[in-house]
């Protein structure tokens, strides 16, 4: 019978533990968006792709133009040269392709860039917060990972803003 108690008691040990725990929630994509660092960057963004789009677009432009020179001409052009013309089309159609994966990986890359210190900021304010206000975990909402959260949690999301002087 002691042994079960034992028993009984060692299982109930991280039980009791875990219910001290002091959990929180937090919504950290509101949080970047009120960064005031969010509208420079999305600025530079914008420059970049429009950069990028301009090419594309003499990219098309030229394609089309190449296209509808073949369309127009192929049935009076030896077969050699439509050989030659449909080859042309199709290396300007797979550079247009490969230009496009280019300009949204190098968009990606520079986003990443531009928005990684604003997050590591971010992340230093909700570990700073969390430490100061004895919090043993916070759940971050924009993630959804959480399905479900009860009125009476905790949200820092304003002391976070508050230590960066957000509102």
């Amino acid at each position: 019978m002691l042994k079960k108690l034992a028993l009984l008691m060692l299982c109930a040990l991280p039980l009791g533990a875990f219910a001290q725990d002091k959990l929180g929630y937090i919504n950290s994509n509101e949080i970047v968006s009120l960064m005031p660092e969010k509208a420079e960057i999305e600025k530079k963004i914008e420059e970049l792709s429009k950069n990028w789009e301009s090419e594309l677009l003499k990219m098309r432009e030229e394609y089309s133009t190449k296209l509808k020179d073949f369309q127009e001409k192929q049935a009076t052009m030896p077969e050699g040269i439509k050989e030659v013309r449909i080859s042309e089309i199709q290396e300007l159609e797979q550079r247009v392709t490969t230009f496009q994966q280019q300009a949204y990986a190098d968009l990606q890359k520079k986003q990443q860039e531009l928005f990684g210190p604003v997050i590591e900021k971010v992340r230093k304010a909700i570990t700073d917060t969390a430490t100061e206000n004895n919090f043993t975990y916070i759940f971050d909402l924009s993630t959804q990972s959480i399905i479900y959260h009860s009125p009476k949690s905790n949200d820092i999301t304003p002391l976070v803003k508050k230590k960066l002087g957000l509102k």
